[in-house]
């Protein structure tokens, strides 16, 4: 594998303000009780937005970037979706999600089932599935690999915003490179919480922190 390149599609369009939170409430249930690790959040994700999410283990990244992502309802206050919003999310564990058994054609397939086979190959190829390596089974795939794939699966729908939860965890140094590059040149929304410094430095230009209950935005310099 030579050259791995990670190319994610311009969104079609994309609503001046992608979402507001407000005065969210959030965190998880404990022995089925709410514990509350986020408290009266009021943000704003406006077209354009490019966010780094810092804070410490536990201080409720993953929590407020699942409020975003709607992949969790927030214990109290309002989630407010511009109209025409579209997420791709990428959550820590996304790679579980895969089908062991099945090819990345196959998993192509499944979410867009009415679009010709050649189309699928030739996006596919963007992410680094070139020839017959589409027909794969995905189990045997590398971290990176695995990565890809899901990353390819999540921007099919052309997102205009893209949540991404820790997504370098299992990437070798090229498709790190490689998703650096491409996150670089997209031209949607970004929400990114991520370790990796290089990956923040070329692909956000605003922070937000999470701590104490509370998410304090910065501009990055």
């Amino acid at each position: 594998e030579t050259d791995i390149g990670i190319h994610i599609p311009e969104p079609e369009h994309a609503p001046n303000l992608l979402l507001r939170l407000k005065d969210i409430d959030a965190g998880y249930l404990v022995d089925g009780s709410p514990h509350t690790i986020l408290r009266s959040i009021g943000l704003r994700i406006e077209a354009g937005s490019r966010i780094g999410i810092l804070g410490v283990n536990g201080a409720g990244k993953s929590t407020l970037v699942k409020i975003i992502a709607a992949e969790l309802d927030p214990f109290a206050g309002e989630r407010i979706e511009g109209k025409g919003l579209v997420i791709g999310y990428f959550a820590q564990q996304q790679m579980d999600i895969l089908d062991s058994h099945a090819s990345a054609l196959l998993h192509l397939k499944r979410i867009a089932p009415q679009t010709r086979e050649q189309e699928l190959r030739n996006y596919l190829a963007r992410f680094g599935f070139t020839g017959e390596k589409v027909m794969d089974v995905v189990g045997p795939f590398s971290g990176g690999e695995k990565a890809r794939l899901a990353l390819a699966l999540i921007v099919w729908h052309r997102p205009n915003l893209l949540v991404l939860d820790e997504p370098t965890n299992h990437l070798d140094i090229q498709s790190r490179e490689a998703l650096t590059t491409a996150l670089a040149e997209y031209e949607g929304s970004l929400l990114l919480v991520s370790h990796d410094r290089h990956l923040l430095r070329t692909s956000v230009d605003q922070f937000w922190i999470v701590g104490d209950g509370q998410v304090t935005q910065f501009d990055g310099d």
